[in-house]
């Protein structure tokens, strides 16, 4: 293959997220680092301002899957294109004295192969610049994104999953990844100082997610030793202390977050997690039936409802959904104030839409996403107006 170089003449990176919530990660670079996102698909753009924005994201961002410093993004049709331009890079400056790996992911295309994408991305890289490949803890972590029709290659500037969290020691039924939690408490317009219900708690993931959003905490704040760019040749003189000391400074003192759910195990599975991220004296935490909502909060008192409802179950049958559903809205009457939202993460969600009706509420928005290869959809309600 050709040795001719591509030299990069400005930073260019990516949060990679789920696919229909790059909008949720967009806002998060503009909050985070400064800077205006272009929105693709599981993907949101950026020109950071400085290479340390990167190592923000990294910290801070609630919604990455991966922070990439993108070195070469393009459309393409079969994996063996793309190789020819991956060799033209210039990678000298990251791979000196280094070692490598590659990992992929695919997404929304059929046609690549993880494995083989791997090796023959990795048999260029290793072809070019004789590094020596590590595929436990190399110094450098390449990572290779295929979303559709899309390509992203770049240095994964974490270097691990960020959906995953260390808090979720106690996990349950639910599901999703405490990213989605995360955006559906952005969705919903949630901010410091706003009454937030959680009514079907399980693991927890959505009131944690909203005190670390409102407290400015770091997600990664008991992750610090993890990050790969610690590696970097870039950052051999970074004063990392002060990084962090800036970084670290949040507001521990907030209130408003009550996370509540029908089973005391869920309630307790909850609260642990809540006490491992360090964020459990922000949450109220309570056993409560969905039908006794009214006797906790007072008439329009409650900003925010925001939850991933249970679905049906060997424990919980059609019917008993129906039920939960009736009452939620029912209940979200009386304690909603008039500009208050529900936000609800749904699956089949036309049970859900005809309780609303019946309530007078109406679904103002849709956001349909994809973790892994299921589809869910962020559903939000607000009161019809008379």
């Amino acid at each position: 293959m050709s040795k001719r170089s591509v030299v990069l003449d400005k930073m260019n990176g990516a949060i990679i997220t789920h696919p229909g919530l790059e909008a949720v990660s967009g806002k998060e670079v503009k909050e985070l680092i400064g800077v205006d996102a272009e929105m693709k698909r599981s993907v949101a753009l950026f020109t950071p301002k400085k290479i340390e924005d990167f190592c923000t994201l990294c910290y801070r961002s609630q919604s990455a899957v991966k922070v990439l410093y993108v070195l070469f993004s393009s459309r393409f049709r079969r994996l063996e294109e793309l190789l020819p331009k991956i060799d033209g890079l210039d990678l000298s400056e990251w791979l000196e004295g280094k070692t490598f790996c590659v990992r992929s992911k695919i997404v929304e295309n059929e046609g690549v192969d993880t494995m083989e994408s791997e090796r023959l991305i990795g048999e260029v890289i290793h072809e070019k610049y004789k590094a020596k490949v590590d595929l436990e803890k190399p110094d450098i972590p390449l990572f290779a994104y295929f979303i559709g029709n899309d390509f992203y290659f770049g240095i994964d500037f974490a270097g691990f999953d960020m959906s995953k969290r260390n808090y979720r020691i106690f996990s349950l039924s639910d599901s999703v990844k405490a990213t989605v939690s995360y955006a559906l408490v952005r969705l919903a317009g949630y901010k410091k100082g706003m009454t937030l219900l959680d009514p079907f708690v399980q693991s927890g993931t959505v009131a944690i997610e909203a005190a670390f959003f409102a407290t400015k905490k770091p997600i990664n704040f008991y992750n610090k030793d993890k990050f790969a760019f610690f590696k970097f040749p870039q950052f051999k003189d970074f004063n990392f202390d002060n990084f962090f000391e800036k970084n670290d400074k949040f507001d521990a003192d907030i209130k408003g977050i009550t996370a509540s759910d029908s089973q005391q195990r869920h309630v307790k599975a909850a609260e642990k997690n809540a006490k491992v991220a360090g964020v459990n004296k922000l949450i109220n935490f309570t056993r409560l039936d969905v039908e006794w909502l009214d006797t906790k909060f007072e008439k329009q008192s409650v900003d925010r409802i925001i939850s991933n409802p249970p679905k049906v179950s060997r424990l919980l049958t059609e019917k008993g959904i129906e039920k939960l559903f009736q009452e939620l809205f029912y209940t979200a009457d009386f304690i909603l104030k008039k500009d208050g939202r529900i936000v609800l993460l749904a699956k089949n969600y036309k049970q859900i839409l005809n309780h609303a009706s019946r309530h007078n509420f109406e679904l103002k928005a849709n956001f349909p996403f994809m973790q892994g290869k299921e589809e869910f959809s962020v559903l939000i309600f607000e009161r019809e107006k008379k």
